[in-house]
């Protein structure tokens, strides 16, 4: 099963995006959308979500089942130059 979930810091409330993927998947089989530009999912040594901003908690809120799940070589990002940063372009 795919689902989605909103990211946010437990100690500091900072929002880091949106995560998708298989439940329970690893780190590396997520697709992650940051809100922020730079923003990166780490983990701490036991393998929870950590933040990049105080170095809490990240909890995966809204968890919900999709039908539809994201396409990594379909999701484009681009920074405030409009230069892509990461997808490539049809």
């Amino acid at each position: 099963m795919i689902v989605h979930a909103e990211l946010s810091c437990l100690n500091c409330g900072y929002d880091m995006g949106d995560v998708e993927g298989p439940r329970g998947a690893s780190l590396n089989d997520l697709i992650f959308l940051p809100i922020h530009q730079g923003d990166r999912l780490t983990t701490d040594r036991r393998g929870r979500f950590q933040c990049p901003r105080c170095g809490g908690r990240i909890l995966p809120q809204g968890v919900v089942p999709v039908n539809r799940p994201l396409d990594p070589k379909s999701v484009y990002e681009a920074d405030m130059t409009n230069e892509l940063t990461r997808g490539l372009l049809p």
